[in-house]
């Protein structure tokens, strides 16, 4: 197994790491602020807690990504949660369009955020902000990849037992 390699604490996705950490409570309520004004996405029917479902993890594991860009372990991880997720917004009985909007939420808040880090380090040059940006859309886009496919892989399933067939 290749070790990745440990972060430096100078760089800007771990600058950036810390920023968007300090600042995670603030943005899961924003983004259920966002969520629940959201007509196209039924959340009277959660409450607070389950609204919110992994976001915290979610955002650690962003952290954690741009901390360690490339680790598989860390991609493991965030795999294993976004999966999670989309199988309860399933469970919850989420469409698949309302669970991909709320990841369309969350990349609105980050985005937000990413501004406001780029505004307070300007001394970080244009190749390095394009790389924090990549690597946040690429983590979101991955995010809402896995976290579908498992609630389309939790509808399938359900389909099954429903007909009574086994596969």
């Amino acid at each position: 197994m290749i070790k990745s390699p440990e972060p430096d604490a100078d760089s800007v996705n771990a600058q950036l790491a810390g920023f968007l950490s300090a600042r995670k409570e603030e943005m899961i309520r924003a983004w259920a602020r966002r969520v629940d004004a959201d007509p196209a996405i039924r959340t009277e029917r959660l409450t607070r807690s389950q609204l919110r479902n992994h976001l915290p993890q979610l955002f650690d594991d962003l952290a954690q990504t741009l901390r360690r860009y490339g680790s598989e372990d860390v991609a493991g991880r965030s795999e294993r949660d976004a999966e999670k997720h989309g199988a309860e917004r399933w469970q919850e009985g989420f469409s698949l369009a309302e669970l991909l909007r709320e990841v369309l939420h969350l990349r609105g808040v980050l985005i937000y955020h990413l501004k406001v880090f780029e505004e307070s380090h300007a001394d970080f040059g244009t190749a390095a902000r394009l790389f924090a940006q990549t690597a946040v859309h690429q983590f979101l886009d991955e995010l809402a990849i896995d976290a579908a496919e498992q609630f389309l892989a939790s509808e399938k399933q359900a389909r099954r037992g429903a007909s009574g067939v086994v596969l």
